[in-house]
């Protein structure tokens, strides 16, 4: 007999447990992470192209939806049961959701929070492109800088290798540089106008997302957070072009990232298939950036009563 027929009627704690373990395992964040990189791209902390960042936002909530649908599908659980496990388990939520998983749940229902993730995931990559810059040049460990929010398990074997094939290939391309970008690359890499700049950029926007958050519980929100650093010493034009070389090496690191992502979800997928195949199924499409936009709407009232007791219940 299986753990839901076993668990009493009243009983629906084993359903939150089954959340949680979805939520922290790598067929959920493979494909989330992967989005939330992939479109942070074009967020920019001065950027205000709203009606594009208005539809990625639509993509994403079809994603929250289409991932958390197949899951309660593949447990076969009612959306009445979800919500009772959810109201039943909201006191659990603060310990076991960690920061980074709670404001991708948060970002689906608020727009706000949803923009200002993306700016701070746009500018986390380029830290991540600058330290790996260092790193070439022996200026940083051979890591990457820990951040505010948990990394899985998954996601630091997806680091480590990114960082192992960045170094291979730059010692290949090294001798096919010109001068001027090997003269710019050391530049960025050892000056810390950059790296001043963007940790000044992340700073404000986390600020950003804590108000945001307290905005949304009727709290008062906190002052901005001090603005990024200004060298007068460094040309516009200079500014301009490293700023560009940076942005370049993000994309390079997003690629790296995503071969190898796709690499640990095919894994995944073997391992799931069984368990989970409708939420493996979903994983490798949203990966491919494959959502089925008309078979979301069946799925919307069991993401809105997740997303209710996570959100509204902090």
């Amino acid at each position: 007999m299986s753990k839901k027929k076993e668990a009493k009627a009243d009983d629906m704690s084993w359903v939150f447990d089954s959340l949680v373990d979805f939520l922290r395992g790598p067929i959920w964040n493979i494909p989330m992470i992967n989005f939330i990189e992939q479109k942070s791209m074009i967020f920019e902390p001065d950027g205000d192209n709203q009606c594009e960042y208005r539809r990625v936002h639509e993509n994403y909530k079809n994603l929250v939806d289409l991932m958390l649908g197949t899951y309660m599908e593949d447990i076969g659980i009612t959306p009445l049961q979800f919500e009772k496990a959810c109201s039943k388990s909201s006191s659990r939520l603060k310990s076991q959701f960690h920061q980074m998983l709670f404001e991708q749940l948060w970002a689906a229902d608020d727009f706000d929070m949803f923009q200002r993730m993306m700016v701070r995931t746009n500018i986390e990559l380029q830290l991540q492109a600058l330290e790996l810059l260092q790193q070439r040049y022996g200026l940083t460990p051979a890591s990457f800088k820990a951040e505010d929010t948990e990394v899985s398990e998954e996601e630091r074997r997806v680091l480590e290798e990114v960082i192992r094939r960045s170094m291979l290939e730059h010692q290949q391309e090294k001798e096919r540089m010109d001068q001027e970008t090997r003269d710019l690359e050391r530049t960025i890499a050892e000056t810390g106008a950059e790296r001043q700049r963007l940790e000044a950029e992340r700073s404000r926007e986390q600020e950003l997302i804590r108000a945001t958050m307290q905005l949304s519980v009727n709290e008062r929100a906190s002052d901005a957070a001090p603005a990024a650093a200004d060298d007068g010493k460094i040309s516009a034009g200079e500014i301009a072009k490293r700023q560009a070389y940076l942005r370049q090496q993000r994309d390079k690191l997003l690629a790296m990232k995503r071969c190898e992502r796709q690499k640990l979800l095919e894994s995944s997928e073997k391992k799931e298939a069984t368990s989970r195949p409708k939420s493996s199924r979903a994983a490798r499409s949203a990966f491919a950036g494959k959502i089925d936009a008309k078979t979301l709407e069946m799925r919307k009232h069991l993401a809105d009563a997740l997303r209710r007791e996570v959100v509204n219940k902090k």
